[in-house]
């Protein structure tokens, strides 16, 4: 049928014909024992207890275990890889998957933090950072990027926000950095792409529509990342119907060719008939066989599964590595942690958003006067690491290296066991009442509060907030909770709000930087802020900097098989500054002259520019941006009319229009996907 994925393959890379040579040789050789040991994972022990570890080796050398979790440090996976190379009958190198998440020695900041930031360069600096962090302790299977959307009510650390189109370009950077090729051309690291939480959305929500925001999340990193393993989660009912019908292509003949880590989950619930995690948790490779011997898995199916990861492994030079003594595994290369806290520092820099500026109390200047620190997020050290052990720099840390004077009072009492820190005690009334005192007397006050997922700061947070407010006008609130607030006093907003999220380990390095102008804020936020009835207070894409932009002389012109959206980018500000240009897109259902609202965005560009700096920017509106896939995985792109937004957030531009004949909507649709072949790629990929 038109638009439906087609037979034609992406061109392989030249190490494609040995590997799947090599491939097939092995399966030859292997035993149903052997193959089951490939798709079997164990947790790896105390690498102190040298029974647990003999017992595990005994099962790597009979050729029972494929990946081991878990690895304390690369000695222990130097050993247990050398028994499977040169203890098993075959040699096969072994998996070593964790979770790397926010890193490994240094804490980057969180996916919801770095998803304000809209830089995919610095994303994926980050995530490049963290490969070889995991790769110095051994591990080559990053169980990570997790894709989580949110919603008005919920925003997880994790959650990459609220809109597709963005996830998708994070989760493809996140990749590229997690796998970076060494001087062979080998991946030192496999990532794998988690869709659970936006499949599992459906079930949550009813919407049917969830399977093609995960399928486009999965093309994407396929297409722009060569991501090497995939998990779709759990499903079951109308949901794993549904992913089954929009994924079907994908996992057929000529479709992505890396790791469904969610196979090896269905596998073990078949066999188990439990949800668990199954496989990932350690299901033992005789209950495969016994499935093998019975007949309960078909041998094209098993030899399928297997195949995925051999190819992973060569793909990493695994098995080349175990193969040729030429090809030595090659020493770690991994910066040193200062290098490390400069990604992260960097990152820290251009994620956190800035609300509200007006007046302009920031950046803190001369004319800021004697600066007044209150809140205990000012000092806090762990919360801007969202939980994961260790310390981060407080934003006092970040006062003192820049040597801006300051001082400081906590507003707050301190807290004792038991209590939250947003319930009032007793002994609040006295620590607001010496922070009133000390803000009168300040020329500004920077007010630091830590608040919950759900956006709630807490009576003891909101009573310091609204005395503060009436003590000084001059009050620039900063917010370090994962969730962006716009709080209201007295029905109006603050005047300056920067929100920071959390940031990691360069928190506050990062916070005071971006306060005194020694870097300037460029953060959008992913997810727009919502009043409790569900009235939007701040849009999705919107965020302030210390320059001043103006988005003028928008046209479309019409190439031969695409459309170019033009405009005039212009700092008509005094300093330099960096914005972001948003291409929003939606297909008019109804032709009354109303313009489309909840416009999905489609494409942005980051510029940079000097005062009085003017570009012309230009932005492709082609296939992807005009089309959409269907519930049974094909691509389809309609005729007809088309709003177009560009803005510098999704409410702040210039519309236009497009109409699209049926004709040129064809000929878009049959274009398909012909990514260019990238050597050592992980996946294929069908036009989609």
């Amino acid at each position: 049928m038109p638009g439906y994925p087609s037979e034609d393959l992406m061109i392989q890379p030249a190490t494609d014909t040995e590997c799947q040579r090599l491939i097939a040789d092995l399966l030859v050789y292997m035993s149903p024992l052997e193959k089951a040991g490939q798709l079997t994972m164990r947790p790896a022990p105390p690498a102190d207890d040298q029974g647990e570890m003999e017992r595990l080796a005994t099962e790597v050398r009979a050729g029972r275990i494929g990946s081991i979790s878990g690895i304390q440090n690369h000695e222990q996976a130097d050993y247990f890889q050398n028994v499977a190379q040169t203890q098993s009958r075959l040699g096969i190198p072994l998996l070593f998957p964790a979770e790397t998440g926010t890193g490994i020695d240094t804490i980057f900041p969180t996916a919801f933090a770095g998803s304000s930031s809209w830089d995919m360069n610095a994303i994926e600096a980050s995530e490049a950072a963290i490969a070889q962090e995991a790769d110095q302790r051994g591990i080559n299977w990053a169980f990570s990027p997790e894709v989580i959307l949110s919603n008005a009510r919920e925003a997880p650390a994790d959650t990459c926000g609220q809109d597709t189109h963005l996830a998708a370009s994070i989760a493809a950077a996140r990749i590229r950095g997690l796998q970076q090729a060494d001087t062979r051309g080998a991946f030192t690291l496999l990532s794998c792409l988690d869709l659970s939480a936006v499949v599992a959305s459906r079930g949550k929500e009813g919407n049917a529509v969830w399977p093609t925001r995960a399928l486009e999340i999965a093309l994407a990193a396929i297409r722009d990342a060569n991501v090497g393993s995939i998990a779709i989660g759990a499903t079951d009912g109308d949901t794993k119907r549904e992913v089954d019908m929009a994924f079907g292509f994908l996992k057929g003949p000529g479709g992505f060719d890396g790791i469904w880590l969610s196979e090896w989950d269905e596998l073990a619930g078949e066999l188990t008939a439990s949800e668990i995690a199954g496989l990932r948790e350690g299901m033992s490779a005789d209950l495969l066989v016994s499935a093998i011997d019975q007949g309960l898995i078909s041998s094209e199916r098993l030899d399928s599964m297997v195949s995925r990861v051999l190819r992973a492994k060569f793909r990493l030079g695994l098995l080349r590595a175990a193969l040729s003594s030429s090809l030595p595994r090659q020493a770690s290369t991994l910066p040193t942690p200062i290098h490390n806290r400069e990604i992260a520092l960097e990152l820290a820099r251009r994620s956190p958003v800035l609300l509200r500026n007006e007046p302009p109390l920031l950046p803190l200047g001369i004319d800021a006067g004697d600066i007044l620190l209150v809140g205990p997020a000012a000092s806090d050290r762990s919360a801007p690491l969202a939980g994961r052990e260790g310390i981060a720099a407080s934003i006092i840390d970040g006062f003192e290296q820049l040597g801006v004077p300051h001082r400081y009072v906590s507003g707050l009492a301190l807290r004792g066991g038991g209590t939250a820190p947003g319930d009032m005690i007793a002994a609040d009334r006295m620590a607001i009442g010496m922070a009133i005192e000390a803000a009168k007397r300040a020329g500004t006050v920077v007010l630091a509060l830590a608040g919950t997922a759900s956006g709630e700061l807490g009576e003891a947070n909101e009573q310091l907030m609204y005395a503060l407010s009436a003590a000084n006008p001059r009050l620039v609130l900063v917010t370090m909770g994962p969730r962006p607030i716009d709080p209201r006093i007295s029905g109006r907003s603050l005047p300056c709000i920067l929100h920071a999220g959390q940031l990691g380990t360069m928190s506050g390095h990062a916070i005071a930087e971006l306060l005194t102008a020694e870097s300037s804020p460029s953060g959008k936020l992913s997810m727009g802020i919502f009043s409790p009835d569900g009235a939007v207070m701040l849009p999705f894409g919107h965020g302030h900097t210390y320059a001043d932009f103006a988005l003028t002389d928008f046209t479309i012109e019409l190439g031969r098989d695409r459309f170019y959206a033009i405009a005039q980018l212009h700092n008509t500000g005094t300093c330099e500054g960096t914005e972001t240009v948003q291409l929003y897109i939606a297909r008019r259902t109804v032709d009354d002259g109303v313009p489309s609202k909840h416009m999905p965005l489609a494409d942005f560009q980051r510029v940079r520019l000097r005062p009085g700096e003017r570009e012309t920017l230009t932005i492709e509106i082609g296939r992807e941006e005009l089309g959409a896939h269907q519930p049974d995985g094909s691509f389809r792109i309609e005729g007809g009319t088309f709003d177009v937004f560009l803005g510098l957030s999704s409410e702040r531009g210039i519309a236009g229009r497009i109409t699209l004949s049926e004709q040129m909507a064809r000929a878009m649709t049959a274009q398909g996907i012909h990514p260019s072949p990238t050597l050592g790629a992980f996946g294929t990929l069908r036009s989609a």
